[in-house]
Order: structure tokens, then sequence, then C-alpha cells
């Protein structure tokens, strides 16, 4: 079964907000949503954001959480901050990620360790601990954003490739888990796009 979702009057949450595709997101969304729950771990770019969709959207709800989505004690900290202001998000949008170019052998297993983290356990954590309340919403959505990257092996990009194969699997598998219920799921697979991703994601030194 197939369950239309409406956008207008939603309360979304997403993360990675504060630039890229999240801010993007959170912009398009500005005029639809009833609520935004902004969360990324730049505080101040979150509040820049909020004061921006204030300016354009008086009416609309933000809530905003600087989190370290890469570490599970920050992030079970923000869920439980989340359920005692008894916020219920009707479409979660997965889209904070971290990319590492280079030689796989040579790269920093800190910063692999990091990645590995952000794209795919702070993804399901987050799936897994929301998806409860989601599922007695009256139609829910939730996007997990992958790559295109996740569709073929990539030299250089060995960690990240990986990392996004297993979202589009999950999101894929997680939607036919659900498809008699009213929770949509879907894996969104962009290809290259002018963020500030590919600056965090080369290494210093190579060019």
């Amino acid at each position: 079964m197939t369950v239309m979702f409406q956008l207008q009057n939603s309360t979304a949450l997403i993360t990675g907000a504060s630039a890229g595709l999240g801010s993007e997101f959170v912009r398009q969304l500005g005029g639809v949503a009833k609520a935004l729950v902004l969360v990324a771990r730049r505080g101040d770019r979150l509040l820049a954001l909020e004061e921006e969709l204030l300016a354009a959207h008086p009416q609309l709800e933000i809530y905003t959480y600087s989190v370290d989505l890469t570490r599970a004690t920050e992030r079970e900290r923000f869920l439980q901050r989340l359920g005692a202001q008894g916020i219920v998000p009707d479409l979660l949008i997965n889209n904070a990620g971290m990319g590492d170019y280079g030689d796989f052998g040579a790269s920093d297993w800190d910063k692999v360790e990091a990645l590995l983290q952000l794209n795919m356990v702070a993804l399901t954590h987050l799936t897994h601990a929301l998806l409860p309340v989601m599922r007695v919403a009256g139609g829910a959505a939730i996007i997990n954003v992958s790559s295109l990257a996740s569709l073929l092996p990539i030299p250089d990009f060995v960690a990240y490739a990986a990392s996004k194969a297993y979202v589009s699997s999950f999101s894929e598998s997680l939607r036919h888990e659900l498809r008699a219920e009213k929770v949509n799921v879907v894996a969104l697979c962009p290809g290259p796009v002018k963020t500030e991703f590919g600056d965090i994601a080369r290494r210093e030194g190579s060019g």
C-alpha cells in the first residue's frame, strides 16, 4: 500500500541542517511545514538559519539542536530532549553525512570511524528511535539521503561509497517492511552537488 504524505502542516526533522542539501531542505520546507527541527553540529549556523526562516515565515515553529551525531551519548541526549519536549516528527530527513577522499590504506582511522558513525549508525539510530512514534501518526515519511555512489564501487571513495550502499539497502528494505503501514521510506541518491562536502572530504595537501 502506498500512502501519500502531506508536507503541509508537517513537523519535519532535518539532520545536517546547517549547510548544503540540509539547509536547502530547510528553506524549501519553511513555507509549507508547521514546525522544523534543525539538527547539526554547528549551532551558530543553525541560529543564523533560524533567524532567516523566521523573517520569511513568522508563524513557523523552529527548534534547533547542536548535536555531534557521530557520538552515541549526544544522540541519546538529543532524543531524550526531543521526547521531553513532546516533539513528534512526521517527516524525518536523515541528511547528515561526510566523505573521505583518497587512498583507503592511507586514511586517518578517526575520520573513517566518524564517517561510518555519521553515515550509517546515526541514521539507523535516529530511524530506530523515531519510527515507533511516527508509526502512530496519520501518515509519515522518512527520507534517507544516500548517493549515486551507493550504486557502484568508487576507488579513493571506498568507505563513503560503501556507507551509502548501506543507506540505500537499509532504506529499500525498510520501505518493503513498512509497505502496509502509513510510513513511506525513500532513499535519495543525488549525484555531485556543489556544497561544502567536497572540501571536507578532501584531505589536507591533496590539492
